[in-house]
């Protein structure tokens, strides 16, 4: 057996340890009380940290082995420092390796996600080897909406393990959004009254185990709505408060500029904000609530993400949003025009609405989307195969947790009406969502689960159980959900050795090839070019791309 394994294990878990030591820097420096501190939160945090750290750092410097090896060991050694310092509770710190050792065989895949080999590997490498372009989404519809994921995974390019770990920001998201889920979980169980926030909690869990248990499949989107599934459980946390705490705001913040930095599109979710401001404001007066926001250094970091992500949005294809038009500044050389951003707005809208599949395209796509004309075909084509499917997935497991947690005995639950609100959210978004846009991975897991599960948290928290009761109950609900995960992950393994002959203990990498890194030898190819032209005019013939070069910057500029 190949070392290549062991390998791949020591700095899958060497790299969440330095992803930890980031987040208790950043917790150090917003001052988090140690009361609060868990190690979901931390990761998430670390996560958020390091994104930020990307951006900024990207725009001096390539992230080269050099570079992201001092970051690398930064945050090892600030982990163990923490650690040999007895800052983590015991019951958190031994739930580390039960929880990503369990993880480690979603994190070995063949076949990545469709969009790997065509955005998500090329400009995760191109993070590595350059330093801010400017005009790169002429090169790539993909290059024009990247996510802050690709700014995380490129530090992680590393001796040895080289870019064998561009996935791993979809891991850590996902693993340390399950770990903050069963610390919410095990410090409910604490106590006697057991309400709809602690089967929120427990739905919301099992959910993302047993739907989104193959990572191949996360890309940008499904990272993005697991943290939205957090945010519903912090909101719904929050509405049972008397008041509102500095931590609370620090909370919210994050995920919510996490969310967006993941995929621009949940500017829109932002309406879950509605609720939340109801509610504050009939707790304090304005004087206390901007006192309270303004003293928030959470939200400033959040700021300065939130600007970042806008401003290499700019710099890329000349929108804060691509593509939505008017965002967009047209009038810069990289710019993206607007007949080109016009026509891929309704390719995105035609894709959404099953007007283009692998196998077919309608005929005329302007007149498809229009006044409901979708409709029909895309009930046929797309619903039926796909999202009924998922419904009735849902209710199968619903079906489980209303055998599992029935009780004769019912009792009366009080339900904030701020939880009420937030349910009229969800179903306004949905409403957009099959107006706008109508494919699953277009929000549209977070917000079916939303639906089903808000409402039978309400319902499973009327039945009468004695905690010792609820306690065995949720074992077993979490005992068949992580069996399901490991089991499914191993059909997997097992149907990508039969298919591609992936034996994992020879070698345990996903597949690469040259179109991997076709972008990045295009932009050396140019660049070279371009310092050839400056010393012989016969050189400068390129037909595609004018270059230029301001304050040692390349802008390529596609020629019209």
């Amino acid at each position: 057996m190949k070392p290549d394994l062991f390998i791949l294990l020591f700095f899958y878990i060497t790299s969440l340890l330095s992803i930890l030591g980031y987040g208790l820097i950043f917790q150090k420096l917003i001052k988090t009380p140690k009361n609060l501190i868990c190690i979901g939160y931390t990761g998430l945090f670390g996560v958020f940290f390091l994104i930020i750290i990307s951006y900024v750092t990207n725009v001096f410097l390539p992230h080269n082995l050099l570079h992201n090896s001092v970051i690398f060991l930064i945050g090892l050694i600030v982990f163990f420092y923490f650690l040999l310092n007895n800052f983590f509770l015991k019951q958190d710190i031994k739930l580390f390796p039960i929880i990503f050792l369990c993880l480690f065989m979603s994190f070995i895949i063949f076949k990545a996600h469709d969009d790997f080999p065509y955005y998500h590997f090329p400009y995760t490498y191109y993070l590595t080897e350059n330093s801010f372009y400017i005009g790169i989404g002429s090169f790539n519809h993909g290059f024009r909406t990247p996510s802050s994921i690709f700014y995380l995974n490129s530090l992680f390019y590393l001796p040895v393990i080289k870019y064998n770990l561009f996935h791993i920001g979809s891991l850590a998201i996902f693993g340390f959004s399950l770990y903050l889920f069963i610390t919410k979980i095990l410090n409910l169980l604490k106590y006697e009254d057991i309400d709809y926030l602690y089967y929120f909690n427990l739905l919301s869990l099992v959910f993302i185990l047993v739907f989104f248990y193959r990572l191949a499949e996360h890309g940008t989107d499904r990272s993005a709505m697991i943290l939205i599934l957090i945010i519903i459980s912090e909101l719904l946390r929050i509405f049972n408060k008397v008041k509102i705490s500095d931590y609370d705001v620090s909370i919210l913040a994050i995920l919510f500029v996490l969310t967006i930095s993941l995929k621009a599109f949940y500017f829109l979710y932002l309406l879950f904000l509605l609720p939340f401001l109801f509610f504050i404001f009939s707790k304090f007066n304005s004087l206390k609530i901007i006192k309270i926001l303004t003293r928030n250094k959470s939200l400033y970091f959040s700021i300065i993400l939130l600007f970042f992500v806008l401003l290499n949005n700019f710099f890329n294809s000349g929108c804060l949003v691509y593509p939505v038009l008017k965002s967009c500044f047209t009038s810069f050389e990289w710019s993206i025009q607007s007949n080109e951003i016009s026509r891929m707005l309704l390719h995105y809208e035609n894709w959404s609405k099953a007007g283009s599949t692998p196998n077919s395209t309608v005929a005329n796509p302007e007149n498809y989307v229009k006044n409901f004309n979708w409709v029909s075909n895309w009930f046929n084509t797309y619903f039926l195969s796909k999202i009924l499917d998922f419904i009735l997935g849902l209710l199968f497991m619903f079906f489980i947790f209303v055998i599992v947690f029935y009780s004769k005995i019912k009792k009366k639950q009080k339900i904030p009406f701020n939880a009420y609100f937030l349910y009229l959210v969800v179903i306004s978004l949905i409403i957009e969502w099959f107006i706008n846009h109508p494919a699953l991975r277009y929000g549209g897991y977070s917000l079916f689960a939303l639906s089903f599960i808000l409402p039978f948290s309400k319902y499973l928290s009327s039945n009468n159980l004695k905690l010792k009761i609820i306690r065995k109950k949720t074992f077993l609900i979490l005992l068949i959900a992580f069996s399901v995960f490991i089991f499914r992950n191993i059909d997997r393994l097992n149907k990508e050795n039969n298919k591609y002959k992936f034996n994992v203990l020879n070698s345990p990498y996903y597949e690469l090839k040259n179109a991997h890194f076709r972008i990045d030898n295009k932009f050396d190819k140019l660049i070279n070019d371009y310092e050839k032209c400056l010393e012989n005019e016969k050189y400068c013939n390129s037909k595609k791309y004018t270059i230029k070069k301001k304050f040692g910057k390349y802008i390529f500029i596609r020629n019209k």
